[in-house]
């Protein structure tokens, strides 16, 4: 290696990286794919204070409410905690937002459709993402992307980690999550705020609490959930991948 040309040593650094890595549009901003307890306690604050993640919205990706809205859509708050934080306009856009928060059109005009096409979308589906089937690649895990499906995904930011969701909590348990603790205690023994978020957010009663998987809040995956739902779901503690390994 020492006998390569600098020219020669970026063509056999870039020919030995996977297609679809070496197409990211930007670097990773790597802050946002650190663990909650591992960021340093002005960091932890940032992303509290400024942009409104919890623990466990910031060790989940795309759940946080901050993360549906591109650069122009944050407040002057949040954009300053992103700012802190290393991301700039293009950066959070794709590897935040993954351009979620643009119209077709919009995609259009920056020649963004290419790769949401290369992944099953159309315009429809953009446009009415409850109407009818949703692309196949969105039930899918990174490693049954097909190479193309790969680089496509990169084009907006996307790759293993965040594509899968990669849960960043920590996990004690030898379950494949952590163990909603909370979940398993007999309605009597939780605090009227917990019961109050349980019955007037998620739908249930005393008996459905005390009875799992007779909820019909239970039948659903997280994603699926209403927004309100969800959002009372968060507020329990459950979060994309809790919810949907042990409900």
């Amino acid at each position: 290696m020492k006998s390569l040309t600098p020219k020669s040593t970026a063509a056999t650094i870039l020919a030995f990286l996977p297609a679809a890595q070496a197409s990211l549009p930007y670097a990773k901003p790597t802050v946002r794919y650190t663990a909650y307890f591992r960021l340093d306690k002005t960091s932890q604050n940032i992303v509290e204070d400024k942009l409104g993640y919890s623990e466990a919205t910031w060790n989940n990706f795309g759940i946080a409410r901050v993360e549906k809205k591109r650069w122009s859509s944050l407040t002057s708050n949040e954009r300053d905690g992103a700012t802190l934080l290393g991301f700039t306009e293009g950066t959070w856009n794709c590897y935040i937002n993954h351009y979620e928060d643009f119209s077709w059109e919009e995609l259009e005009d920056m020649g963004m459709t290419q790769h949401y096409e290369g992944l099953g979308w159309t315009q429809a589906h953009w446009e009415n993402p409850t109407d009818g089937e949703i692309p196949y690649t969105e039930a899918r895990w990174w490693g049954q992307l097909t190479d193309n499906e790969k680089r496509a995904a990169n084009g907006i930011c996307f790759f293993e980690d965040n594509w899968d969701k990669k849960d960043m909590n920590p996990n004690p348990s030898f379950f494949p999550h952590p163990l909603p603790n909370f979940r398993y205690r007999p309605w009597d023994e939780l605090n009227s705020v917990t019961q109050n978020v349980a019955t007037n957010m998620m739908g249930y009663t005393e008996e459905s609490w005390n009875n799992l998987g007779t909820s019909l809040a239970e039948k659903n995956t997280f994603l699926n959930l209403g927004t309100e739902q969800r959002a009372g779901a968060m507020e329990l503690g459950f979060y994309t991948h809790t919810w949907d390994c042990f409900m």
